[in-house]
């Protein structure tokens, strides 16, 4: 249930997408307690095995939420560009915009190790 409220969060506008981190952080919290629990006694191998695929879920999902504020100017850029975009030509031009700013970004890093 806190997976699914942190993926409905995850999916707010950027600045309140934060908002999402704690419940899966919570979440992941319960799967360890879980795991530890399930382990300790005599069940199923399946519900271990549930538990961790959970575990794994929760850390993709705080992960994507997390590296968007990595590169928040360009994800709020994108999502600004977006929102006022009417026609399909100006929704190109935007994922246009990210992906030459976010190539930048990227290939700042890139060359830094040269």
């Amino acid at each position: 249930m806190l997976m699914l409220v942190g993926l409905v969060a995850a999916g707010a506008p950027l600045p309140y997408t934060a908002v999402a981190v704690v419940p899966l952080l919570w979440s992941g919290f319960e799967s360890v307690l879980a795991i530890r629990a399930r382990s300790a006694g005599l069940t199923p191998t399946g519900s271990i095995v549930s538990s961790v695929v959970g575990l794994a879920l929760v850390g993709v999902l705080t992960s994507v939420v997390l590296l968007e504020y990595v590169v928040y100017d360009t994800a709020k850029s994108l999502q600004d560009c977006t929102s006022g975009a009417n026609t399909a030509v100006a929704m190109a031009d935007c994922r246009s915009q990210y992906n030459h700013s976010l190539t930048s970004f990227l290939g700042g890093f890139l060359d830094a190790g040269r």
